[in-house]
């Protein structure tokens, strides 16, 4: 049997590991790295982008590969992400949450402001299951008109 010591060190160790898979992934995502993100992720993933359709064109869920690929590709031929800053990071047992501003510019309309962005993750095995990825929709939509 583990001491509470012991299991504190490796709960502590588990969160760190997510907090870094968790930023790295959201690194790759800003710097457009598809195929380096993809790694972060299981092969059964599901991602969801933005909470509504006006906003975002591409809003909906995405499970398996191609399909987060598809996804994460659309998402790059309209938006370009400048700068990115990871504000909080909450973890709780398999479960991430971070909330982020992005200096982002529209590619068609050439609008360049900051988005407010809350995303929420669940690990399996240290890799990503579940991805939902929530953009403040007012200002997309400003950024987008």
């Amino acid at each position: 049997m583990q001491s509470l010591q012991s299991l504190g060190l490796l709960a502590s160790i588990d969160r760190d590991l997510l907090e870094q898979r968790a930023v790295a992934l959201l690194e790759r995502l800003a710097d457009h790295d598809i195929e380096q993100a993809m790694t972060y992720f299981t092969a059964c993933a599901t991602v969801v982008l933005g909470r509504d359709r006006r906003a975002m064109p591409y809003f909906g869920a995405y499970q398996g590969p191609e399909a987060i690929r598809r996804a994460f590709r659309g998402v790059e031929i309209e938006y370009d992400i400048l700068r990115q800053e990871i504000s909080d990071i909450v973890i709780d047992q398999d479960r991430v949450v971070t909330r982020r501003v992005c200096r982002m510019r529209h590619r068609g309309t050439g609008k360049v402001m900051n988005v407010d962005f809350c995303d929420w993750m669940r690990f399996q095995h240290g890799l990503v299951c579940e991805l939902s990825l929530s953009p403040e929709s007012s200002q997309i939509e400003e950024l987008v008109a």
